[in-house]
């Protein structure tokens, strides 16, 4: 009877985890094995960080992991049967970072450089063991290429990208990655654009647009759907929810997060989709909430 009430609670809405020790926005976040790794982001005092923290949801407790060997936000992260792999980012001098690193869960090393540097990025991981970082900065403005690495030969090449935009959202679900959201410039410059990639036909497919613009947010794919949470604009920080049902392609809005949240860390793990970190107020704004929404399977 306990663990059916239990069940009831986490199907009833979000739930509250432990916070984040340092809290930080602008971070990077994917799933690894039992945990929720945290890479980076900006500090209160708004440099950015090395730190790197790890989120066991069977136990809501966290754990520090070794450092990136580079400070680094707006950081792009995926993962991939055990390794995770982070890209680019902004650096010490606010320019877009030419850097890779895999985490095996001991160590950080050094991948070979990716073909251009990126930040404000989005990355996804499918099946077979391909990283896709779409969207982003490169340096010479919003970038329109694609950065693919292959994870057998750790090479890299370019596809075409998306739309080009920054601050968006990426996931994989069903051997696709999916891209929601992002800007152009400022908060002011919302979009509400969706895609799709399917690798096997190497080609871009537009989707319903979001109910809303949304720039600094995160996605997640789970149970059927792609789920986008959080972000900024001109009003403040974004709480609504929502989530496209990929064999439908309808979108449906959720429950509303409880503690809104922009350049925050999206993941799904444990049959729920996890928002943690993030900035509660637009622009430089730091938070270590962790919060929590079960999803029953899609129809």
């Amino acid at each position: 009877m306990l663990a059916l009430a239990v069940i009831a609670v986490l199907l009833a809405g979000w739930t509250t985890g432990t916070p984040l020790d340092v809290p930080r926005t602008e971070v990077a976040a994917a799933p690894l094995g039992p945990e929720i790794v945290v890479v980076g982001g900006f500090l209160a005092n708004g440099g950015n960080s090395r730190r790197v923290d790890a989120y066991a949801p069977a136990t809501d407790s966290w754990r520090r992991l070794p450092d990136i060997p580079v400070a680094v936000d707006h950081a792009a992260a995926a993962s991939f049967r055990g390794r995770l792999v982070v890209v680019g980012g902004y650096g010490a001098d606010r320019r877009p970072l030419r850097t890779a690193f895999l985490f095996d869960g001991d160590r950080w090393r050094r991948l070979p450089p990716p073909p251009s540097p990126r930040a404000a990025a989005a990355a996804a991981a499918v099946k077979g063991g391909t990283i896709y970082v779409v969207g982003g900065r490169d340096g010479g403005g919003l970038a329109r290429e694609m950065l693919v690495l292959d994870l057998g030969t750790m090479r890299w090449s370019r596809r075409p990208g998306p739309v080009p935009r920054e601050h968006l959202a990426a996931a994989a679900l069903g051997g696709r990655v999916y891209v929601l959201g992002g800007r152009r410039a400022g908060y002011g410059t919302n979009l509400a654009i969706a895609q799709a990639y399917d690798p096997r036909t190497g080609r871009w497919q537009r989707l319903p647009p979001l109910p809303s613009p949304r720039g600094g947010t995160g996605a997640a794919g789970i149970a059927g759907r792609v789920v986008s949470i959080g972000g900024e604009e001109r009003a403040g920080t974004i709480g609504s929810v929502y989530a496209l049902d990929v064999r439908t392609r309808r979108w449906e809005r959720l429950e509303d997060l409880p503690t809104p949240r922009h350049g925050l860390g999206v993941v799904a793990h444990s049959g729920r989709v996890w928002a943690l970190a993030g900035g509660p107020k637009p622009g430089l704004t730091v938070s270590g909430s962790v919060e929590a929404l079960a999803l029953p399977a899609g129809g």
